[in-house]
């Protein structure tokens, strides 16, 4: 079956887990909804002591006539950001996880130029833990790589041994899933992270990292 390009505006693999309700689950991130929760908290107490004091924000800034743009932003942001990490809770505090596995992580995402040899790189990548100086160099050679026309990212689940490997081509200020992401093999998963640090430290092993 052919694979339908996918627009996204995330440089993430997002749009194709969505749809891949077979593999991956969507939830809310504890961590990402606690983090909006406590700036919308934050600035609703800002907002409050604005509110109940106008004539006292208004010298403190300098007065109506110095004080200008601070004293608009002062009125005005607070409720703006409550009403954003609102709405983050909901929509920008998602995460995705291995249906009925672990959640999904994104070690590594490199820019590079469409004259990088990609398919190479991607190939020493699905040998992984077979061949973890190939994968080492493959990430080496990508991040010397001066260009911003393309994007890998590596995802994945330490728990499920899952990984998945994706090419976005970057059209101004969207991105495009060409092609379907890759899989490795379980048995030849590897720690992207780990690996991509070894390569950013100018290393050919894991040795010392």
């Amino acid at each position: 079956m052919s694979f339908t390009p996918l627009r996204s505006k995330s440089r993430n693999l997002y749009a194709w887990f969505a749809t891949r309700p077979d593999l991956f689950t969507a939830e809310r991130s504890p961590r990402k909804t606690t983090g909006w929760a406590i700036v919308a908290g934050i600035m609703a107490v800002v907002a409050l002591l604005v509110y109940l004091n106008p004539t006292g924000t208004v010298e403190l800034l300098g007065g109506r006539v110095r004080g200008g743009l601070a004293i608009a932003g002062a009125f005005a942001l607070p409720p703006i950001i409550i009403v954003v990490s609102v709405v983050m809770i909901f929509l920008g505090a998602r995460r995705w996880r291995v249906k009925g596995g672990g959640v999904l992580l994104n070690p590594v995402i490199h820019g590079f130029s469409a004259r990088f040899p990609v398919d190479r790189a991607i190939a020493a990548l699905r040998e992984g833990s077979a061949d973890s100086q190939g994968v080492i160099a493959a990430l080496t050679a990508m991040q010397k790589d001066a260009g911003d026309e393309r994007l890998l990212t590596i995802w994945s689940s330490d728990a499920d041994r899952a990984m998945y490997i994706g090419v976005l081509r970057v059209d101004g200020n969207v991105l495009w899933i060409d092609s379907e992401p890759i899989t490795v093999d379980p048995d030849r998963y590897f720690d992207a992270k780990k690996h991509d640090l070894a390569a950013a430290l100018g290393k050919t092993s894991l040795d010392g990292v």
